[in-house]
């Protein structure tokens, strides 16, 4: 299928849009996030146009990627994937009284959600270590989620990336090298979700190794976290760091725990915590005490920490989500695709995949019990076309919960069309030519390849992306500007 554009080249006097950049031009976003795209618009001597001689207008070409306003305020979707192209942003600008408009595109991925139980980032106590040759210390590390809470069930994993400024041992205790000097990233610390491998986030350690000192009296107690809110039978481990006024840890302390409300729950003498079953804000609820031991007039130092008992999770074991892998399903006719599903209890259990029984629209598609589903039916779009049901108990406590997919099944090329269809340039002006795919129901195809090719010579030349740069000779190229869109194979569940 053949797609046309036409091209003006002459002299402009007026410093006018040459092209436009998309910023970011491949967005990376979890599902459901929001975030603002902007575009620039540059004139043909290279140079910035101002912002308030321009107009940008964005809109959608895939809805499957999510959302766009007028102005650039993206929200993703909940379909999990890469959006080629999606988001299209039309700028124009007055030149010599008349209307220029240029167009650019931009991508999107979007992947898993973010979730209150998510890694968000690392944070290690100490922040940064300085301590004499051959001295210890043990170093805490809390995986925390996007909010500062702490996140229980985390593996960590240290490591030194300078073994100049020391060693670190698996538990996280440290020992200085021999060698002064500050030693940037040294120390690596590596948090992982035990039930999720796949959520990992790093910490880097700052190490600086000085002369002997007079060890200073400690000035400053850090308790960690001093806030968090777990359900009742959760278990945290707080930490109290004593610093002298250098910022040293002092070690040679007495540490002393106190729980100031019984109700809360449970606090044993190293400091872990567990979370009773009465919900409720308990204000300065763990408390330490830190006195340095040795000292003619020791000075005890003290600190405390909030804790939010939340409501125990009803009926833990009862199942309460279904995942698909994909919501959406793009097939042609015949073509096939497995979907993967879990069910989740509420207190975030796997259910068997035992108990997942697979169902799907006749016309539609076929669907085995091991989810693979094949198109069998006419291009179009099939709302909840695939249905998975997760079975849980017997009799009248049995619980069903189902989720479904949307089935596309492509149709044959239909319509294509070139983003700009006509351009005003000066010679030498550069402008970058795209199209669009749609199959007989309107559906944008991804599943084919483009030639590009210029009908006159004159009017200048376009390389096989469809970068054109107009020519020397002005005049007014009507269809000059060819793209030959052609099918191709497309792998089975891709887009």
């Amino acid at each position: 299928m053949v797609a046309f554009a036409s091209v003006t080249v002459g002299v402009v006097s007026q410093r006018r849009l040459s092209r436009v950049v998309v910023i970011p031009s491949q967005m990376i976003l979890p599902a459901g996030e929001t975030a603002v795209f902007s575009a620039v618009g540059y004139d043909n001597q290279g140079s910035a146009v101002p912002p308030q001689e321009v107009e940008s207008r964005w809109r959608m070409l895939d809805r499957q990627a999510g959302t766009v306003t007028r102005t650039g305020v993206f929200r993703a979707g909940y379909q999990r994937g890469v959006y080629n192209q999606a988001v299209e942003v039309t700028v124009s600008q007055e030149v010599d009284g008349k209307l220029v408009e240029l167009h650019a595109l931009a991508s999107v991925s979007i992947i898993r959600p973010l979730s209150e139980q998510d890694i968000s980032r690392v944070q290690v106590l100490p922040s940064e270590l300085q301590l004499e040759r051959q001295s210890q210390v043990p170093l805490v590390a809390l995986a925390v989620d996007r909010d500062g809470v702490p996140i229980p069930g985390v593996s960590l994993s240290w490591e030194m990336l300078d073994a100049r400024a020391g060693r670190v041992e698996v538990g996280g205790q440290f020992t200085s090298g021999t060698q002064l000097g500050t030693f940037p990233a040294a120390v690596r610390v590596v948090a992982h979700k035990k039930d999720d491998p796949t959520q990992s986030v790093t910490a880097t350690l700052s190490v600086t190794v000085i002369e002997v000192t007079v060890a200073g009296v400690p000035s400053k107690l850090s308790l960690y976290p001093q806030a968090v809110t777990l359900r009742p039978g959760d278990t945290i481990a707080f930490r109290a760091l004593a610093l002298d006024q250098k910022g040293n840890l002092y070690k040679n302390v007495t540490t002393t725990w106190t729980l100031r409300n019984p109700t809360a729950g449970e606090l044993d003498g190293q400091g872990r915590f567990r979370a009773g079953k009465t919900p409720g804000t308990y204000p300065s609820l763990v408390e330490v005490t830190v006195i340095p031991t040795g000292g003619d007039a020791p000075v005890s130092l003290r600190a405390s920490a909030t804790v939010t008992v939340l409501e125990p999770v009803k009926n833990p074991q009862l199942v309460t989500r279904v995942l698909l892998t994909q919501e959406v399903v793009w097939l042609r006719p015949g073509e096939s695709v497995r979907l993967g599903a879990t069910a989740l209890t509420r207190a975030g259990q796997l259910l068997p995949t035992a108990a997942l029984r697979w169902s799907s629209n006749a016309e539609v598609a076929q669907v085995t019990p091991q989810g693979v589903v094949t198109a069998i039916g006419n291009p179009g779009i099939y709302e909840d076309a695939v249905t998975v049901e997760a079975t849980q108990g017997e009799g009248e406590s049995q619980v069903r919960l189902a989720t479904s997919a949307r089935v596309i099944i492509l149709g044959p090329l239909a319509r294509v069309e070139v983003v700009p269809q006509q351009v005003e340039l000066s010679p030498k002006q550069v402008v970058q030519f795209t199209y669009l795919a749609y199959d007989t129901n309107g559906v944008r195809l991804f599943d084919v390849t483009a030639t590009w090719r210029l009908e006159d010579k004159r009017a200048g030349a376009i390389d096989s992306r469809g970068l054109f740069i107009a020519g020397a000779t002005p005049g007014q190229y009507k269809d000059a500007i060819v793209v030959t869109v052609r099918p191709r194979l497309l792998k089975a569940g891709g887009r």
